[in-house]
């Protein structure tokens, strides 16, 4: 199989069973994102034990999405940053 070949995977979150389509390259990417979700879903169930499935699901969906969005904000601070720096260097070059 070459990296750019699609293969179907299936994963379990929760409990429910899904099957996805991913660049074969991309395997153990998914074997991990799958692996975080169950990790940060039996540590919300053990903190919250009368809770119900759903809920614990959506506790984690809104948890992975907010560390998403803090990643988003981080990383467009980083890239004006080295914009910045990179506006610098061309201003201490262009000088010279």
């Amino acid at each position: 199989m070459k990296g750019s070949d699609k293969i179907e995977m299936t994963i379990n979150i929760g409990g429910e069973i899904l099957t996805l389509e991913t660049q074969f390259e991309n395997q153990d990417l998914v074997r991990e994102a799958e692996f975080s979700v169950r990790q940060y879903y039996n540590n919300t169930r053990r903190k919250w034990p009368d809770s119900s499935d759903r809920k614990i699901l959506a506790m984690a969906a809104y948890q992975f999405s907010y560390w998403r969005q803090e990643l988003i904000k981080n990383q467009k601070m980083a890239m004006e940053l080295i914009n910045k720096e990179l506006g610098l260097i061309d201003d201490s070059v262009t000088s010279m």
